[in-house]
């Protein structure tokens, strides 16, 4: 069964554009996601510019040869503008126009314009240097787990290396100095190839805006709209991980002393700004791997991995300390604000295991012990660090 190559290739336009269709919908649903219209942008570009050369013949070789291939190039450029958009950088849309300005001024000295294997090789270095700093972007933005971002590094990294490969095979696509690409039967598979690429890079890019979106919901289902902070379902949901890390760990509950009073003398706009307060001064003290959470009103919790006690009591100490000293430059009105911090502090070992229901069993227990402990610091007058007992949980066997 033998495939006519321009058919191909009119399919693969017709792909395109409806992933441009496509794009341009899921930016509707999701406005905020503006990198979504470059990538549109790209997909009508790219289309028009391939048209264009699979007209050659039938309309001037200025419009097929130095127009069509500099809107392909103002396509791929329109994807390294969309990842920069996607990444919250400025898109800097100016620089795409610069690898379609070099094409057409290099198309004017005759060792490219009377030999199209020169051009196709100028092209396809063009191509490699644009999607390169697509790569690039892609690299230079993964802050956070990503499987659609490592999806498309994959793809344009295999893109890549195809441009690559037809630089030294130019002449395959070339016969008495015509391009055979869109004629030749015998290299329909390259067509084939380019739109299954085509519609992989499409919906890689429709599923990364996808990711993202549904990771800012879930984000926002496990934070505290006030502080910030996690909140209990967030807080186990990140504890369980950071919980498997080996060594001893110290989890502490921490609770705002008479902040009832706060409110009943300052009202509620002033008891919001104590607990934001003191969600600052938490995350200053806590070191980076540590993960802190509103668990209650104004009951917090912190899970220190892999620390020492000493270190654990030392931090603790920090933050009741640090709370008391930014409190005293909270200016909120007449009256002395007689808020402080007690903590509860537990210390013993996580079991090394990759059992969930192990892990969070053993925060669950250093949570009770670590609020029993603030019972007795409340009950010893407030303001202070209050140790459980330390226990070192059984490790089970491999």
């Amino acid at each position: 069964m033998s495939f006519d190559p321009l058919t191909l290739w009119s399919v693969v336009l017709l792909v395109v554009l409806m992933l441009a269709a496509i794009m341009a919908l899921v930016w509707l649903l999701t406005p905020e996601e503006t990198a979504l219209l470059h990538w549109a942008a790209f997909c009508t570009v790219f289309v028009i510019g391939l048209a264009g050369v699979m007209s050659r013949g039938l309309v001037p070789d200025f419009v097929s040869v130095q127009l069509a291939n500099a809107a392909v190039f103002v396509g791929y450029g329109l994807v390294w503008t969309g990842l920069r958009v996607f990444d919250r950088r400025r898109p800097r849309l100016g620089y795409v126009f610069v690898a379609p300005a070099v094409w057409i001024a290099l198309c004017q000295f005759s060792f490219f314009r009377d030999s199209i294997v020169h051009r196709i090789q100028l092209s396809s270095v063009i191509v490699v240097v644009l999607l390169s700093l697509c790569i690039s972007q892609i690299w230079r933005g993964w802050v956070s787990p990503s499987r659609m971002r490592a999806l498309l590094l994959g793809l344009l990294t295999l893109s890549l290396t195809m441009t690559l490969v037809r630089i030294p095979f130019a002449t395959f696509m070339v016969d008495d100095n015509r391009l055979i690409l869109f004629s030749n039967p015998r290299l329909a598979w390259i067509g084939l190839f380019a739109m299954l690429l085509l519609i992989c890079v499409g919906f890689a890019l429709v599923l990364l805006v996808r990711e993202r979106v549904e990771l800012r919901y879930r984000s926002a289902a496990q934070r505290d709209e006030l502080t910030g902070l996690l909140n209990r379902r967030g807080f186990m949901e990140e504890a369980v991980p950071a919980g498997r890390k080996s060594g001893p760990m110290a989890l502490m509950i921490l609770d705002l002393d008479r902040f009832k009073q706060v409110n009943d003398q300052f009202g509620h706009a002033a008891g919001d700004r104590v607990l934001a307060l003191f969600a600052e001064v938490l995350l200053l003290e806590l070191r980076p791997g540590d993960v802190a959470a509103r668990i209650g009103g104004e009951e917090f919790a912190a899970l220190l991995p892999d620390v020492r006690p000493e270190t654990a009591r030392q931090i603790a100490e920090r933050i009741r300390a640090s709370f008391r000293q930014e409190l005293d430059r909270l200016k909120l009105g007449a009256g002395a604000l007689e808020c402080s911090v007690s903590i509860g502090l537990a210390l013993g070992g996580a079991p090394q295991t990759a059992v969930r229901a192990e892990v969070e069993a053993a925060i669950l227990r250093n949570m009770a012990r670590a609020d029993a402990a603030l019972y007795e610091a409340k009950a010893g007058g407030r303001d202070r660090i209050e140790v459980a007992a330390i226990v070192v949980e059984d490790r089970p066997a491999a």
